[in-house]
Parts: C-alpha cells; sequence; structure tokens
C-alpha cells in the first residue's frame, strides 16, 4: 500500500484552478490547469515522477493567456496527445465580463508536453456556442468530443483535433434524484473510462459551489456512439460527499505502479470545509477498482 496525504493540491493556496487533469507520460505525471490571475493568466502544466507530488512538479506556463487579448479565465484546460501531437482542449472567456465561454485549441508540435503551445482559436463547431468541459472519447479508432453547456452533455465526431461535425447529440442531462438536489441543475465534467470493452463516462452533477456536488456514470451499451438511447446513465452517485469531504466532483484517471502491477487511481476536487464554494476546493488522488462487470468501485472519499 502506497502511502499519502490527501489533499495534494490546496487549488487556493496554491494559485491552482480546479477540475484536475492528468496525463501519465513517458513515467511521468502531467497536471493540466489554470492560473487567472492578471500577472500570471494563462494555462500551465506540472510535471512530477509520483501522482501525489502534482502539486510540487516543476512547473512551466505553457500559453500566455495575456497575449489574447480576448481570452482568459480557462475553464478545465485538459491535455491529450493525437497523432503525436500535443493538445490542449479548454473553454476561456471572452469579453470584458467573462460573460461567455467556449471550447478552444491549443498545440504543441514537441514531443515534449511542457513545451509552448500555439493557440488555434475555437474548436470548429463550436463557435460562439456556450461550451465547456470538452473532452476526448476514442471509439474504434474514431476520435469523438465530449462536452457540455453545464445542464446537458453532448457529442460529436471529430473531422481533425480542432474540428468537429455539425450533428451535436445530447447524451446525458439531469434526471435522477442524485442528481437534482441544488437550483442549478448540471451534468458536467466529462471524463472517459475505459475497462476492457466496456466504455464509460463519469460526469459531475449538482452545482459545483455546493456540498451536493457528486459523480454520475454513463455507460455505453453497444451501437451507434452519438446515440442517446446507447448510454445508459446509473440511477444513483457512484461518488459524494462524506461527514468530513464535501461536493468531490470533475475528475480525470491515471494509474499508478505499486510492485510492478498498474493501479487505477481518481484524480477528483473536493472541499474540505463545508458551503466554501469554488475558494474551498483543492486536488485529491485516490485507488480505486473494478467489479465483476467491469463497473468501477470509487467508494467514498477519504483523506
Amino acid at each position: 500500500m502506497i502511502n499519502y496525504k490527501n489533499p495534494v493540491v490546496q487549488c487556493e493556496k496554491d494559485g491552482h484552478t480546479a477540475d484536475p487533469h492528468i496525463v501519465k507520460w513517458n513515467g511521468y505525471y502531467y497536471h493540466c490547469y489554470c492560473r487567472c490571475d492578471d500577472n500570471v493568466n494563462g494555462v500551465y502544466i506540472s510535471k512530477s515522477e509520483n501522482l501525489w507530488d502534482i502539486g510540487k512538479g516543476t512547473e512551466t506556463k505553457v500559453f500566455d493567456a495575456n497575449i489574447e487579448g480576448a481570452t482568459h479565465d480557462w475553464y478545465a484546460p485538459e491535455l491529450h496527445r493525437i497523432n503525436d501531437t500535443w493538445y490542449i482542449y479548454g473553454a476561456p472567456a471572452f469579453g470584458d465580463d467573462n460573460e461567455f465561454h467556449t471550447m478552444c485549441v491549443l498545440e504543441n508540435k514537441s514531443d515534449d508536453p511542457q513545451e509552448e503551445y500555439a493557440y488555434l482559436g475555437p474548436v470548429k463547431g463550436l463557435e460562439n456556442i456556450w461550451s465547456i468541459d470538452g473532452t476526448i472519447l476514442n471509439f474504434n479508432d474514431e476520435n469523438w468530443f465530449v462536452w457540455t453547456n453545464c445542464s446537458e452533455m453532448y457529442i460529436s465526431k471529430m473531422i481533425n483535433p480542432w474540428s468537429i461535425e455539425d450533428e451535436h447529440t445530447v447524451i446525458a442531462k439531469p434526471k435522477f434524484d442524485f442528481e437534482t438536489k441544488t437550483e442549478v441543475l448540471v451534468n458536467e465534467g466529462p471524463a472517459v473510462l475505459y475497462r476492457n470493452e466496456k466504455i464509460h463516462i463519469v460526469y459531475s452533477a449538482n452545482d459545483s459551489k455546493t456540498d451536493e456536488y457528486c459523480l454520475g456514470l454513463l455507460t455505453y451499451s453497444g451501437g451507434k456512439i452519438n446515440d442517446p438511447k446507447n448510454w445508459v446513465k446509473y440511477p444513483e452517485t457512484i461518488f459524494s460527499k462524506t461527514e468530513a469531504i464535501f461536493g468531490p466532483g470533475h475528475c480525470s484517471f491515471t494509474t499508478v505502479n505499486e510492485n510492478g502491477e498498474e493501479k487505477d487511481y481518481i484524480v477528483y476536487h473536493a472541499n474540505l470545509e463545508s458551503c466554501s464554494g469554488w475558494d474551498g476546493r483543492s486536488v485529491w488522488v485516490q485507488e480505486f477498482s473494478w467489479d465483476e462487470k467491469d463497473m468501477p468501485i470509487f467508494g467514498a472519499p477519504h483523506k
């Protein structure tokens, strides 16, 4: 058993945004996040040898949002490698009042994910559409883009890493009791999880500023990947608050080698204090397991 102490990143203290996204590459963990203060405004990647050290890793500012006058406050940037090229997908705010966010793309053709990224602009097909939390789903060697407008989750086939098709299909929206506990109804933060032949999307539900923020599960059942009838939503939360940890949500997944065996880990944000909202979020890591039907078992958040 590997010992570590949660939370591994104190977001407000360390100046990181939440919504953690981790990529394991060539033996290192790369943590992609945003800083939003005027003098450090941009997208960052840290590099560490151990997952629980992502808050102490070597940090590089890979994109200076100040040089793009219309873009700032990048929501939930994610790092992905497609066709031997690094891309970051995030949703910056446009306008003086941060009133509009849409998915945009950064590109880095170097092998090093910490090199500088070029701004390619909004994802083609989502221009002028409110969209956040974009991620990549691979199905039959084709990439699909999954994102949300907060209340509904969409999927569309990718033409290339910066463009999607015009057909945008809703595959999820709040309907069960566990995801309708707050006035603000959301299905957001999709994270794709593969296990043998199974494809899951783990998503966040309820208002992200509340203790009720939690994780739900969608599972692909076969057929057309963009047919909502082929996605089964689990009727109960799979990861939620405890008496000591509040609002766990918006996750990504990675592995840790323990004595030669790769163990699965969830990386997520949560709050140590009830009702502390966005300012109280920090990043946590936790091992999880699987049942005999290849369904994830996360248990309860713990330190």
